[in-house]
């Protein structure tokens, strides 16, 4: 009778995608309470009741392997494995992207700071030049990051010149230049009295 049942039943089953042991499972259930010499038609019966059974199966299961992963975690559902509880959920294939893209973006950033400074730098220095401040002293200055450069640096110069550190005509670094030292030389010459 057993053997007749899972004929049936596997029958009525093909296109379901049941595995063997779930139809075992369902002809367990089916023979339950039937006797060895039921006939057909009982038989029968008990096969389209198991039908119904293992359609709502074969339901459930293309339902679970189709749905996409939700926030919420019902009873049913497992342990919920793979998702993100505290938003929306990540899927496990997606993880070592996300991390690849974190890290792309401090690192992103990182790049963008030290541009940042490097071209304030070249700008604090080309106005220090501009000033006459020597680069020595400029090293060992620090400006803040929204402090007015221009400012800064001719208080800075005025300072230099007040305290007798720079000559008050000084227009770039203290190294002597050709032209310099000419016209040094005859700024001398008309000090000299006439002999």
């Amino acid at each position: 009778m057993k053997k007749k049942f899972r004929k049936l039943l596997k029958e009525a089953t093909v296109d379901f995608g049941l595995t063997p042991k779930a139809i075992d499972n369902l002809v367990d259930i089916g023979c339950e309470g039937l006797e060895e010499d039921a006939s057909d038609e009982e038989i029968q019966e008990r096969v389209n009741t198991q039908v119904r059974y293992a359609r709502m199966m074969q339901g459930e299961i293309t339902r679970k392997t189709r749905k996409p992963q939700s926030t919420e975690q019902s009873e049913e559902e497992g342990d919920g494995e793979g998702e993100n509880k505290g938003g929306a959920a990540v899927p496990d294939w997606f993880k070592p992207f996300q991390e690849r893209m974190t890290s792309l973006e401090a690192e992103n950033k990182t790049l963008k700071e030290e541009k940042a400074k490097a071209t304030r730098e070249s700008e604090i220095a080309a106005k220090a030049k501009k000033l006459g401040i020597p680069d020595y002293l400029l090293k060992r200055i620090t400006l803040a990051d929204d402090a007015d450069v221009d400012k800064e640096l001719a208080d800075l110069r005025q300072d230099l010149v007040n305290h007798n550190l720079m000559p008050k005509e000084q227009s770039h670094e203290t190294g002597t230049t050709t032209e310099q030292m000419k016209a040094d030389a005859q700024s001398w010459a008309k000090g000299l009295p006439d002999a």
